[in-house]
């Protein structure tokens, strides 16, 4: 069931513009004043549902974690529910990301030097994972190793510190498939 509110509320109308201002300029740029512009809504408007620019921050850190913890529930009850259907879940779940959530992850991540409370829901979402990648304590060691080396992907992607080529990250969910498979 999802918990996401209407899409034209003005609530959501305001994440939107948060989110795109965010991607394209980076949360060091992120005003209130910009946000409500770029929503249609009135600094007011703004204020009735983000009293500051952390609040708005927290707000789009929350958004965001629900959606990947949906895009994941979601692949997880489509997989046969075992360690191997849920890394395997998991390894498609990175490799397929959309850019324009990497880039919202990204920037939200750069916030978190200023911001340190939005880490709270992001932790929640890193538990619930690893919780339920290692419920079959057979398989930890494994389902940990895959776990983080797609959380070490995904950062090396965030932090622009290398992007692997098409044929590299097709070769890497590969064997992390194989890897998984070989769990069960």
């Amino acid at each position: 069931m999802s918990t996401s509110r209407p899409r034209n509320s003005a609530r959501e109308r305001l994440l939107d513009a948060a989110e795109t201002a965010v991607c394209e300029h980076g949360v060091q740029a992120l005003t209130l004043e910009a946000v409500a512009a770029a929503a249609g809504v009135t600094k007011g408007g703004l204020i009735y549902h983000f009293k500051t620019k952390e609040d708005l921050l927290g707000a789009l850190v929350e958004r965001m974690m629900v959606k990947l913890r949906e895009r994941y529930s979601a692949r997880m009850a489509a997989s046969d529910q075992t360690t191997r259907g849920m890394l395997v879940a998991l390894v498609d779940d990175t490799f397929e990301m959309s850019a324009q959530d990497k880039a919202v992850l990204s920037s939200l991540l750069a916030a978190i030097s200023s911001y340190p409370q939005l880490l709270d829901p992001v932790r929640g979402v890193f538990d619930d994972v690893y919780g339920r990648v290692t419920k079959d304590r057979r398989n930890t060691g494994g389902a940990l190793a895959i776990a983080a080396a797609l959380d070490g992907l995904l950062l090396l992607e965030l932090l622009d510190l290398h992007h692997f080529t098409k044929a590299q990250r097709a070769a890497m969910q590969r064997a992390l498939h194989d890897m998984a498979e070989r769990l069960s």
